[in-house]
């Protein structure tokens, strides 16, 4: 290591590692089942990749042959001893530049990082979860009613999945720009529920009066663990 833009971190390394096989492996999902020729071509996955690294520390001792305390400006503790001539600086893993007012003491360590990137399947291999979130004008005009209905992508339907329905301020006022909105949109019953043995469930919402009859659009979040789907409501 010569200069400090040589340096590299351990999150840099590992970054770099992950990157490339996110690389690799979209690259042979890309691969056509078939060449040119009709034939089959062979096709790989990652299901893991083993690595070693081995790595250079490199610590640093560094002595000034002109570094004196400045008396011009007061110092306190625990500032002052830093400008004592023959101070011991902390251990870095950067290379310092090497100056002709400087003497360094240098002692390198070469490590060894093992370590395994392991490929996780999407939805824990199971089919992707899916929701159909509608809104539902119920006999008050400022209250809807959220059915929800959850499946994956084999048809199956999920019973006793918990559901989460949110009021989205931020996104809500993004599509509303300029005006000043009450955000007083709230679940009557509750915003987190399960679905019945139908998959199905169904969240209570009022809406802000005015802003309904104001005809701005409200963003309501529906999620299953981390899948999501938003609906809007607009008079």
């Amino acid at each position: 290591m010569s200069s400090v833009n040589n340096a590299l971190t351990l999150k840099q390394i590992l970054l770099g590692i992950s990157d490339s096989l996110n690389e690799a492996q979209n690259h042979l999902r890309n691969v056509k089942p078939y060449d040119e020729f009709g034939r089959p071509n062979t096709l790989y996955t990652l299901p893991y990749l083993d690595f070693n690294l081995q790595v250079e520390a490199e610590f640093e001792k560094e002595t000034s042959s002109t570094s004196q305390k400045d008396t011009s400006y007061p110092v306190s503790s625990p500032y002052e001893k830093s400008y004592k001539k023959g101070y011991e600086k902390s251990i870095a893993f950067k290379p310092v530049a090497i100056t002709n007012t400087d003497t360094k003491e240098t002692n390198k360590i070469t490590s060894t990082i093992s370590g395994r990137f392991v490929a996780i399947v999407p939805n824990e291999g199971l089919p992707q979860l899916i929701i159909n979130a509608t809104p539902k004008p119920t006999n008050n005009i400022h209250e809807f009613d959220i059915e929800v209905e959850v499946f994956n992508a084999a048809g199956e339907k999920i019973s006793d999945a918990l559901v989460e329905c949110n009021y989205n301020q931020q996104k809500t006022a993004l599509l509303n720009p300029n005006v000043t909105l009450n955000h007083t949109t709230t679940f009557l019953n509750t915003s987190e529920i399960r679905t019945d043995v139908n998959g199905k469930s169904i969240a209570k919402v009022k809406v802000d009066g005015v802003d309904y009859a104001s005809g701005y659009i409200l963003i309501i979040e529906v999620n299953v663990g981390n899948v999501f789907t938003k609906i809007s409501i607009q008079n």
